[in-house]
C-alpha cells in the first residue's frame, strides 16, 4: 500500500523527473533521510527506478520537437499582394512535434513530448491543452525568462499556405545536452520522431546515439536540410514537394517528378519516405516500391498540419505492426482528415484506428 507521503513525492517526481532529493526535503518539510527512506520503499514498490525515478510505460512513442502559438489569416478570396485582404484570422497551439503528439494520443499511443517552452502565457496554455489532451510532458523544459514560439502565416481560400514567419529561437535549447539526459527514454521508446525544428547538432547527436528506429518530418525550407547530416540515420522521413525540391534540386511539378524527387531522396539510404502534396496526394517509397496514394475530392480548409497528421499515422502503424503500404493509405486518409480542419489538428483523426 502506497502511503499518502508516498503519493505525495510521487507527485512532485512526476511533476520533474529529474528533481534531487533536496528539493523533496524542501517540499516536503522533511530531512533527506527521510525522503531516502520514502524513495526506498517507492523503488521497492515498482513505482520508480533510478535518478529520474518514474517507470515509463511498456509500450510509448517519443517525439522531440517544436510547440508553437499558431496565428494564420485565410483569405475570403485569392490573396492580392501589397494590399489588404478579408477573411478570417485563427490563434491556436501548434508546431509539428507538439502536433504529432496530440494526433498519437488521440490514437491511444502512449507519447512522451519532449520540447522547450516559455515561461509566458503561451508556454501556460501549452502546459493546460497538453494535460487535457493526455499528452505527457515531464520531460520537456518551461525556461525562465524566454518566449514561447509563434508561428505566423497566410492561407488562400482552398488552405494553400501563401507565406510564413517563424519566431522559434526557444529551440536552440534543444540541445545534445538536453536529449542525453533523457536517452535512457528514448532508446526504451518503441520508436522517435523528430521534427527539423530541432538543431541540425542535436539531430546528427541523435543519429549517433538513438537505438530505436527514427521518424522525421521535415518542417521549412530553411530547417528540412537540417535533417540530411553526413550520416542520415532514419526509418522513415515526411516531407513536402517544397522542402524536398530544396534538398534534391529536381522541381516538384507532376507525379512524374515527384517520383525523380523521391529516387534523389533514396540516395541518403533513408528505408522508407513520403513526399506529400497538396491536393494531390503522397508519393511514398521502401525498398520495394515507388508508389502513389493520391487524395480524394474533399476541399482542404487548411493544409498546415497535413504532414504531421502522416507521420503520426506511419509511427501508429508501426506501434500496431501494420505494413508501410496500408499504413500510408491510412496516412493519407489522416492528411485528408487534418486539412478540413482550420487548426492543424483534428479531433476526427482518431477515426483512422477503426480502418
Amino acid at each position: 500500500m502506497v502511503t499518502d507521503r508516498e503519493k505525495e513525492i510521487l507527485h512532485w517526481i512526476k511533476q520533474n523527473p529529474m528533481i534531487s532529493q533536496k528539493e523533496l526535503a524542501d517540499l516536503a518539510g522533511i530531512t533527506r533521510s527521510g525522503v531516502s527512506a520514502h524513495l526506498s520503499n517507492l523503488t521497492k514498490k515498482g513505482l520508480i527506478s533510478g535518478k529520474g525515478y518514474v517507470f515509463p510505460p511498456k509500450k510509448y512513442v517519443t517525439v522531440i520537437g517544436g510547440v508553437n502559438i499558431d496565428i494564420y489569416g485565410t483569405s475570403d478570396q485569392r490573396i492580392v499582394g501589397k494590399s489588404s485582404n478579408t477573411g478570417k484570422v485563427h490563434y491556436s497551439l501548434g508546431g509539428v512535434g507538439r502536433n504529432v503528439a496530440e494526433n498519437l494520443a488521440r490514437l491511444d499511443v502512449e507519447t512522451y513530448f519532449m520540447t522547450v517552452f516559455g515561461n509566458d502565457q503561451s508556454g501556460e496554455s501549452f502546459k493546460e491543452n497538453a494535460i487535457n489532451n493526455n499528452i505527457n510532458i515531464m520531460y520537456s523544459k518551461q525556461m525562465k525568462d524566454e518566449q514561447t514560439s509563434t508561428y505566423l502565416y497566410v492561407n488562400q481560400p482552398d488552405g494553400e499556405r501563401v507565406v510564413g514567419v517563424d519566431d522559434m529561437e526557444i529551440n536552440q535549447y534543444i540541445t545534445p545536452e538536453f536529449v542525453q539526459r533523457r536517452l535512457p527514454v528514448i532508446n526504451a521508446s518503441e520508436l522517435l520522431v523528430i521534427d527539423s525544428n530541432i538543431p541540425r547538432k542535436t539531430i546528427e547527436w541523435l543519429y549517433e546515439h538513438v537505438e530505436v528506429p527514427i521518424f522525421a518530418k521535415a518542417v521549412s525550407i530553411n530547417k528540412a536540410p537540417n535533417l540530411m547530416t553526413s550520416h542520415v540515420n532514419l526509418d522513415t522521413l515526411v516531407i513536402n514537394a517544397v522542402e524536398a525540391s530544396l534538398i534534391t534540386k529536381i522541381e516538384v511539378t507532376d507525379e512524374s517528378s515527384a517520383k525523380e524527387c523521391v529516387r534523389r531522396l533514396k540516395e541518403y539510404e533513408i528505408p522508407r519516405i513520403c513526399l506529400y502534396i497538396d491536393s494531390f496526394g503522397i508519393v511514398y517509397a521502401d525498398e520495394n516500391q515507388l508508389k502513389v496514394s493520391q487524395y480524394g475530392d474533399q476541399e482542404a480548409v487548411n493544409t498546415n498540419g497535413a504532414g504531421a497528421a502522416i507521420v503520426s499515422a506511419l509511427a501508429w502503424g508501426r506501434v500496431q505492426k501494420i505494413s508501410f503500404m496500408q499504413s500510408v493509405m491510412i496516412a493519407t486518409q489522416a492528411s485528408e482528415i487534418t486539412a478540413q480542419s482550420a487548426a492543424s489538428t483534428s479531433e476526427e483523426i482518431s477515426q483512422i484506428s477503426n480502418l
